[in-house]
C-alpha cells in the first residue's frame, strides 16, 4: 500500500546536502549579497522605522489603581490620550 500524502514531509524523503555545498556556502548578509546583489542588501539593511529627532522617553512613575484602571478602560491607544491630557495642562497645547 502507497503513502498518502499529507502535506507533511517524512524524514525518509529528505536527501543530504553534499559536502561541496556546506564548503562553497556563503552565510549571513555576505551569502544574500551574492545572490541578490550588494546594492540591495545594503537598502534591505537600512530597512526600518526611521530615527526621529527626539524619541520618546520611558518613564516609570506610580499611580493610583483606580485611576490606572480607569485610564486602560478607556480602550486600545491609552498611552497618546495620557500623553495628550499631560501636553495640554502642563505644555497648553
Amino acid at each position: 500500500m502507497s503513502k498518502i500524502y499529507r502535506g507533511t514531509v517524512e524524514e525518509d524523503n529528505i536527501e543530504e546536502l553534499p559536502e561541496e555545498f556546506f564548503k562553497n556556502a556563503v552565510y549571513g548578509w555576505d551569502g544574500l549579497a551574492s545572490l541578490i546583489g550588494a546594492d540591495v542588501v545594503a537598502e534591505m539593511r537600512k530597512a526600518g522605522r526611521p530615527k526621529v529627532a527626539a524619541p520618546k522617553q520611558l518613564q516609570s512613575f506610580k499611580l493610583s489603581q483606580d485611576v490606572i484602571s480607569a485610564i486602560k478602560q478607556s480602550g486600545k491607544g491609552y498611552n497618546a490620550r495620557v500623553e495628550k491630557v499631560l501636553r495640554a495642562a502642563f505644555l497648553g497645547e
